[in-house]
């Protein structure tokens, strides 16, 4: 699915001079909104493939335009009557491609009698001895079948579990979390919300509720976490970088509170 458009890059543009008209670069954007520069790279462009899906395209769409104090319009290009895609070979095509691989087919079956043909004559009229007649019509097939030797395939290499290697890296990592600078703001009590996390580096991640570990995995480039979950609850994170979060409508800045490690610790708590 192509995410870019004419109608996205012209937005973007908006951006762009809004952005510069108060002198700033897109890395003081990205410091003084919080919003990845990748993100900000990608609004200005017009390109959201970046974007795991359209709820978060809109949301940092709307608050990189608060923070700049514009009204874009924005354009679902997520509507699939705006989207441009590449239409796969219809049947009709298939049948034409079919067609045509065996008239190919005919044609060369036609040459190579020909071909034979000729070396037949060829060998009648030729003072060749018998023997040398037969090796010449030995000789295409030899090296067909020499042609035909297919390669032995390699062994493949057997696959350790990518969690077992790392844990005791993450486990070292979770040590040294500076809970100083975790994360942390209040829920009302009792209040259920939706906990949605995307990944966009490899990344580790524990889940805890109360003193119950609930996850402990490492999830890779591309995967998502959708879960109801009621506070109070305690994220760790590993290579938190690479994560991008939300709990209801608020924002987990996973990157603001890393520490060296790049471990972020995010605590939600009751009212």
């Amino acid at each position: 699915m192509i995410l870019k458009s004419a109608q996205t890059a012209k937005t973007g543009k908006q951006f762009q001079k809004a952005r510069e008209s108060f002198g700033l670069s897109e890395a003081q954007a990205s410091s003084k909104t919080l919003i990845n520069i990748d993100f900000i790279y990608a609004i200005e462009s017009g390109d959201y493939s970046i974007f795991p899906a359209r709820i978060f395209t809109l949301r940092y769409f709307s608050k990189y335009a608060e923070f700049l104090g514009i009204k874009p319009i924005f354009f679902d290009i997520y509507d699939v009557k705006n989207v441009q895609v590449n239409k796969g070979p219809t049947n009709q095509d298939k049948i034409i491609t079919v067609f045509n691989n065996k008239l190919l087919f005919r044609a060369l079956l036609v040459a190579i009698s020909m071909i034979l043909l000729a070396l037949v004559i060829s060998a009648i009229n030729s003072p060749k001895k018998s023997s040398e007649i037969a090796q010449d019509f030995n000789s295409p097939d030899d090296q067909l079948s020499q042609n035909l030797v297919l390669p032995l395939e390699a062994d493949q290499e057997i696959i350790i579990d990518r969690l077992l290697l790392d844990k005791p890296m993450t486990e070292a990592a979770i040590i040294n979390v500076d809970e100083s600078k975790s994360s942390e703001f209040l829920i009302q009590e009792g209040i259920i919300n939706n906990l949605s996390l995307n990944f966009f580096e490899d990344s580790w991640l524990e889940l805890y509720q109360e003193k119950n570990k609930i996850i402990f995995k490492l999830f890779k480039s591309g995967d998502n976490l959708d879960l109801s979950i009621a506070p109070p609850f305690k994220i760790i994170a590993g290579n938190a970088s690479g994560i991008v979060g939300f709990y209801g409508k608020n924002e987990i800045n996973f990157t603001q509170v890393a520490n060296e490690l790049n471990v972020s610790l995010i605590e939600v708590e009751n009212e």
